[in-house]
Order: structure tokens, then sequence, then C-alpha cells
């Protein structure tokens, strides 16, 4: 029997000696340690209102992947979209044609280098691995194979752990619950599918230089109500 890739079997050994932590968070670090990135972060689609941060290995990171979702655009975006890995070895330089938006809101946040890997099985996409540098350099075919194949580990575990009944088997992050539930919140204040009132509450954080998640806070604790005009009000 042929023997796992080392990334494989390095992978599997530090979730077994998490006792087995397989949780989003764990799989975020499991991705650090055994990679050739300094963080990660998983995004998930989360019904038909977009998609929302699962676990992040720190707070940088988990800002990157905020912005992403307030100006719908970014690495991550395109490869959920196009299916197909996104790979940036110097975001200041790709960036600033191909995500202006992105990298304007991010400022002195933005990371150097993004590896964005599909997490998809078939016809089921759940969503993106981001993997980030701290500098700007090309991947090895090495590192494309591990980043690959990391990608189908945390595909085949968040599978595992859904459940049959439809349950995702894992609990998103506060901000994309509170996202989730405001989304929730607009379809009923507007009467518009859930697509459109996710896109409404990223039309209002983009203008009003907000996360998603900070609106949609607003929007739970009814502090802010979108209208079916436009003027929102607080």
């Amino acid at each position: 029997m042929t023997p796992p890739h080392p990334v494989v079997a390095e992978f599997l050994a530090v979730l077994a000696e998490s006792a087995g932590d397989a949780t989003p968070a764990g799989l975020c670090r499991a991705c650090v340690a055994v990679l050739p990135v300094a963080r990660a972060a998983i995004v998930v689609h989360a019904d038909s209102d977009g998609w929302e941060l699962l676990c992040a290995s720190d707070e940088i990171a988990a800002r990157v992947e905020a912005v992403q979702a307030t100006v719908g655009d970014g690495p991550a975006v395109d490869a959920i979209a196009g299916g197909a890995p996104v790979l940036v070895p110097d975001l200041t330089t790709t960036g600033s044609s191909r995500w202006p938006a992105l990298l304007d809101a991010l400022g002195r946040d933005a990371p150097s280098a993004v590896f964005a890997f599909p997490l998809q099985l078939g016809a089921i996409r759940l969503g993106v691995l981001d993997l980030y540098r701290e500098a700007p350099q090309r991947l090895s075919s090495q590192d494309i194979t591990s980043m690959t194949l990391v990608a189908h580990l945390v595909t085949m575990t968040l599978l595992n752990e859904a459940g049959r009944d439809g349950d995702p088997g894992w609990e998103l992050s506060p901000d994309a619950q509170a996202i989730h539930q405001a989304t929730g919140m607009v379809v009923a204040q507007l009467g518009v599918p859930a697509r459109e009132a996710y896109v409404r509450l990223q039309g209002h954080a983009f203008a009003h230089g907000l996360l998603l998640s900070e609106v949609a806070a607003d929007v739970v604790a009814r502090r802010l109500r979108l209208s079916p005009n436009g003027h929102d009000t607080r």
C-alpha cells in the first residue's frame, strides 16, 4: 500500500495530538502548523445568503475575511465562484488592479500573499480555505501539492461533521451568526429574497465604511433598520 503524502500524515498527527480537534478552529491551527503559511481562515456557504467566516487562525486573518465579505470581492470570492484555486504570491501588485476595493479597505492590514483553495467535492461546494504569507513569494510545486491535499482533508472533515438532516455540523463564528440573523430580519422587513437582503447589508456597510458584521450587529440590536427606498434609519 502506498504510504500517505507526508503533509497528510503530519496534518492528521497534529489533529491527533490535540485530542482529535477537528473543530473549525482546530483545522485552521493544523493548516498553519503543517503548511508554509503564517495564518489561515475557512469561509463556508450559509444557506442562500452568502459566504460566512467559519474560523480564522488570528485576528488579522479574520479581518481580511470580514473585508472580503463586505466588499464582495477578493481571492476567496473568486475561488468560490470559479471552483479553482486562486494563487496570489504578491497581493499588493496583483490586488491593486484585480481587487482595488479590497486593497483600499484593508490598507495596512493587507496580507502580502494569499492562496485561496475551494473546499469542494464533485458538485458540492462547501466554501474556501484561505492561506496567508507575510512576505511575497511564489509557491513551489511541492507547496501547491501540499496545500491542495490539506484543502481536501479540510473538505472531507467538514463533510464528515455534517449531519444527515441538513445540519452543517459546525458552529459559525459569532459575527457570521449575526450576519445570518440580520439577513433573516431584512428578509422579513423588506419582503425580499435572502440573497437580496444580504446584498443590501453589504451595500450599507460599503457605503458607510463599515464591516458587514458591524452592520449586521446594528440590525440585530435594532439600532439600524434598512428601508425599501434606501433611506436606512437609525
